[in-house]
Order: C-alpha cells, then sequence, then structure tokens
C-alpha cells in the first residue's frame, strides 16, 4: 500500500468509538437492482457504439441469479469465526425496480415501478430468488438484506433522461436497461442518475423522503422485518432523510462519508466517525477496507485489503468491508464471479489465520454492538 493512502487509512481509524473485538463486517450495496439484463443486450448495445464495455458497471453488474447465490453461499460456507459464524454479506437492497412495461405504455409521461419480487418472476433463472435468499440466505445468515432505497435511480432524473434525445439512453431504455454513464467532461453529472436521493432544490426533499419511506415499507413486505441500517444509493443524500428513515426502523447509518448535495450539479462532503450520533439518535460508522474485483482484476485485492484490516485492528475498529454486488455477478460473464468467489476465499482464509478470534457480523449487529457499549460507559 502506497505511504499517502496508508495515512489516509490510519486517520480515518483513529477517531471515535473503540473495540478490543476483531470484528469483520462486509457491506455490499445494489442488490435488487437492475442493470445490463443479459449478455444479449450488452452485444447489441456495444455494437451501436455504447462504451458499455468501459465501465465495470454496465460490463459486468445485472440482477443477482439463482446460480450466484449459490456459489456465493459456497463460498462462505467453507468459513466459521470463533463463534462458529459463517462469514456474512450485508446484502444493502433497493425493493423496486422501473416498470419498463409500464413506462412504455403511457408513452414515458409517467413513472412505475414494481418490486423486486416481480422483476426476479421476468428474468430467466430468478423466479426462486427470493425463496433461496430467505430459505438458505437469510436463515443461514450468509446473506443479509438491508436497506439500500426504494430503487436504484432519481426517479426524475432518469425520466428526464428517457425522453430526452440522448440516443444512449433511448436505446437503454428500448432493452430495459439502466445505463447512467457519465459523458465527456464539461456536462457534470446531466447523465448520473443513478444516485436515488439527489437533489438539486429543497423543494424535491418532500418527495425524496415519500420515496424513502415507501421504500421501508415494502423492505418489511419482502423481507419480513424492518432495516435497521441503511446507505444510500452512491452515498448521496440530504440530512433531511433522515427523520423519514427514523421513522421507518433505521437506527443506524453505514457509510460515514456522505455526499450531500450543495448547489445545483455540485456535492459537498460530509464526514462523520465512529459511534457519531445524529439529533435523533442515529449512530455512524465508517466503511475502512475495500474488496472490489470487478473493478480491476489485475490488482492485489486480498493483499490490499488485508493491509486495510490490519490498520483498522490496530486503532480498535472493526474492518468494514466496502464490495459492490458487481462483484459478484456472473450471468453476463461467468468469469467475474468466479474470480471474486476465489478471491473472496484467499481473504477469508487469510483473515482467519491472522486473526482466529475474529468474529463475523452483519451491520445492525455491529450497530447494536455500538450502542451497547456505549451504554455501559
Amino acid at each position: 500500500m502506497k505511504l499517502e493512502k496508508t495515512l489516509r487509512k490510519n486517520l480515518v481509524n483513529i477517531p471515535g468509538w473503540r473495540t478490543n473485538r476483531k470484528i469483520v463486517v462486509i457491506e455490499s450495496d445494489d442488490w435488487g437492482s437492475i442493470r445490463m439484463p443479459s449478455r444479449e443486450v450488452y452485444e447489441l448495445l456495444l455494437s451501436k457504439g455504447i462504451p458499455v464495455d468501459k465501465f465495470y458497471f454496465t460490463k459486468y453488474d445485472c440482477l443477482e441469479s439463482e446460480e450466484d447465490l449459490q456459489l456465493l453461499f459456497e463460498t462462505l460456507r467453507i468459513f466459521k469465526d470463533r463463534n462458529g459464524a459463517h462469514p456474512v454479506i450485508t446484502a444493502n437492497s433497493v425493493v423496486a425496480n422501473p416498470d419498463f412495461m409500464s413506462i412504455k405504455s403511457c408513452s414515458k409521461k409517467e413513472y412505475h415501478y414494481e418490486p423486486i419480487s416481480e422483476t426476479y418472476k421476468r428474468y430467466p433463472n430468478h423466479s426462486r430468488l427470493l425463496e433461496l435468499w430467505k430459505d438458505k440466505g437469510m436463515a443461514d445468515r450468509l446473506l443479509w438484506p438491508q436497506y439500500h432505497g426504494r430503487e436504484h435511480l432519481n426517479v426524475k432524473k432518469w425520466m428526464r433522461a428517457i425522453n430526452s434525445s440522448d440516443s444512449w439512453e433511448l436505446e437503454a431504455f428500448d432493452n430495459d436497461v439502466l445505463l447512467g454513464i457519465k459523458r465527456e467532461k464539461g456536462r457534470g453529472r446531466l447523465n448520473s442518475y443513478m444516485a436515488a436521493f439527489e437533489y438539486s432544490t429543497q423543494s424535491e426533499w418532500q418527495d425524496l423522503d415519500a420515496i424513502a419511506q415507501e421504500g421501508l415499507k415494502i423492505f418489511e413486505k419482502l423481507f419480513g422485518f424492518q432495516s435497521r441500517s441503511f446507505v444510500a444509493p452512491c452515498s448521496i443524500r440530504g440530512d433531511h432523510l433522515d427523520k423519514a428513515l427514523y421513522n421507518g426502523g433505521v437506527l443506524f447509518h453505514q457509510c460515514g462519508q456522505q455526499f450531500i448535495p450543495d448547489k445545483s450539479d455540485s456535492l459537498r462532503i460530509k464526514n462523520r466517525m465512529w459511534g457519531q450520533r445524529n439529533s435523533l439518535g442515529q449512530i455512524y460508522w465508517r466503511r475502512n477496507c475495500t474488496f472490489e474485483p470487478s473493478r480491476d482484476w489485475n490488482y492485489d485485492w486480498v493483499n490490499s485489503c488485508m493491509s486495510e484490516i490490519s490498520i483498522a485492528f490496530r486503532w480498535g475498529k472493526p474492518a468494514v468491508i466496502n464490495s459492490h454486488r458487481v462483484n459478484f455477478m456472473g450471468e453476463i460473464f461467468p468469469e467475474n464471479r468466479e474470480n471474486t468467489n476465489k478471491k473472496l476465499s484467499e481473504l477469508l482464509s487469510e483473515i482467519l489465520v491472522k486473526w482466529p478470534n475474529v468474529e463475523f457480523m452483519t451491520s445492525d449487529q455491529l450497530g447494536d454492538i455500538i450502542v451497547k457499549s456505549r451504554e455501559l460507559n
């Protein structure tokens, strides 16, 4: 790890709440969301000059399949911590996707969405996915859902994009793709509609609050419990959202580094440290490790992540590993999934060898530990 990065990693781990326990949490965003429907659609867009091969999310990311989950579960089941618990991935999930058929039927004049339970039914190799997730992923605590938003797009910005003359977005819409590719310099965040809770004016807050609340209700209906932690898509949101989230049961914010819309087309960074509370008592922590093999297959993610875990433990912090869903997906390119599962096995093996007293847990479990430790002090 380069010196500058090492210094940054140490600095972010110094302030705030501490523990002597060796805790590892894997936080994985984007579950439930569509992106690229299939290899055939990927090749079609590429043939039309849309550079979907240049961005790892448009190249590898797709709706999780039954095979994706089964292979991930096989990898996680190999390992156990000191308490007999398997490594568990906190799957930050959206609960709805655009209903392309309904939107097309009204000539793109109105937005309609469908719950992910309906999206799964429309995709091949997905019809039993929710059942598999609950019966294996949740029951065995391998893939634990938490709330990421209603859908992984900003409704107003996306509707504006698909009603524009942008040929890329029109082609993507015709093929049920969420594209969201940034354009040439100088066009800012024009086509960056993936941040569901981004806004340009305060007048939009009320709509975003309602979307957040509705999504939390759908989450509870789908998974059978309230989500107690949350991270916004792209970590972009305003503090106005806190009350709506709190009223829906959210007590913990996973990502202490928050990007707040400041003025139109710009973002302001707000950093919270470990254990910090807001006015509602919601607690923050930081993601302090990264494991993103899909971003660059040639990078040594295992060694890099191990170094970051060492720094976290040195300062009495849990290791909270950021690892997006895209890493575990193989419906478009199976080798992407194979590569990640192999590297994940290597990482988990090295963690258990170096720290045999490690504890694997979910984000909401981590939140409970922070709360209890603060109550005792």
